[in-house]
């Protein structure tokens, strides 16, 4: 049974629902609620820590591509209008109105998601006790790699009541998304490299040669600097898996075999967890994520 498809059906139901719906009706809620610019910045930090204090750094176990300083920046813009607190020696927390404000969005989302019928309910309850199972067996495995985001993920989804939607089913398979993630971060993670020249030489890897200011601009969403960037480069051709010219900057061969290397263990370390269930029970699986994606396709041309 092919592993890698089952899950590429499941991440292209998942990317149609919360692209075409949750997204949209979270954006929606957020304008009735009058937030401000950038909310997902503290409204994830709220959705993951709850009422818990966290630091820059814990945010960043979450969030690991990014700058610490540009996380810090962004989210004292939240303690500033009120959706966030802070102690003044580093920590952040929920305000009451910040947690109220996270939990509105998510169930903004949770509540169109629970009015469409792509497939019917006792299919959609075979799929989601499918992906418990393995799930389960995700939380269950032992460290490393942390069960950093899928334990954080599963907390959030248990207080909001997202395992009632759609029969589980898609709650487990976010899960699932939390733990590939996991298995991910800790993967290039033990390469000894920060998250933001990872995450160059990813996309490097992914195409051909690019200046360096096209590179900075596509990667420059998270607030990271063109001086954090240059230096990121640099290193990438200090270990020999990037190479620059004239400002143009490529991948080498050893940097997208490294890069090869982090996708495989990951993919090892993810579909470990799927042993849980037989073949039979792999084709079901199969069987039913087909007719999810297939039956959002068709509410999609509706």
């Amino acid at each position: 049974m092919n592993l890698k498809s089952i899950w590429s059906t499941l991440e292209e139901s998942s990317e149609i629902l919360f692209g075409n719906y949750a997204f949209p009706a979270a954006d929606k809620a957020a304008e009735e609620l009058s937030l401000p610019a950038n909310f997902y910045n503290w409204v994830m930090a709220i959705w993951l820590f709850d009422a818990e204090s966290f630091t820059i750094a814990q945010y960043m176990r979450y969030f690991p591509y990014g700058l610490a300083r540009v996380n810090d920046e962004r989210l004292t813009i939240a303690v500033q209008q009120g959706y966030l607190a802070s102690d003044g020696q580093g920590k952040y927390r929920a305000t009451e109105i910040g947690r109220t404000s996270a939990l509105r969005l998510m169930q903004a989302g949770d509540e169109v998601m629970a009015a469409l019928t792509p497939m019917p309910k006792e299919s959609l309850r075979a799929l989601g006790n499918l992906l418990a199972r393995i799930s389960g067996a995700a939380l269950d495995s032992p460290e490393p790699p942390a069960h950093v985001l899928i334990k954080a993920k599963l907390d959030l989804y248990q207080r909001a009541g997202a395992f009632a939607v759609f029969e589980g089913a898609i709650a487990h398979c976010l899960l699932l998304e939390g733990r590939r993630d996991d298995c991910y971060v800790a993967t290039w993670s033990a390469r000894g490299v920060e998250g933001h020249a990872w995450e160059a030489l990813d996309f490097l890897s992914q195409n051909n040669a690019l200046t360096f200011a096209d590179l900075h601009e596509k990667l420059s969403r998270r607030g990271v600097t063109e001086e954090v960037h240059a230096g990121d480069v640099r290193e990438l051709v200090r270990r020999g898996w990037a190479e620059e010219s004239s400002g143009v900057v490529k991948a080498t061969e050893a940097g997208k075999q490294v890069r090869a290397e982090v996708e495989a263990e990951t993919e090892r370390l993810f579909f470990a967890s799927w042993s849980c269930l037989n073949e039979s029970e792999l084709e079901e699986l199969a069987s039913l994520a087909s007719q999810l994606r297939d039956g959002l396709k068709k509410l999609e041309d509706k």
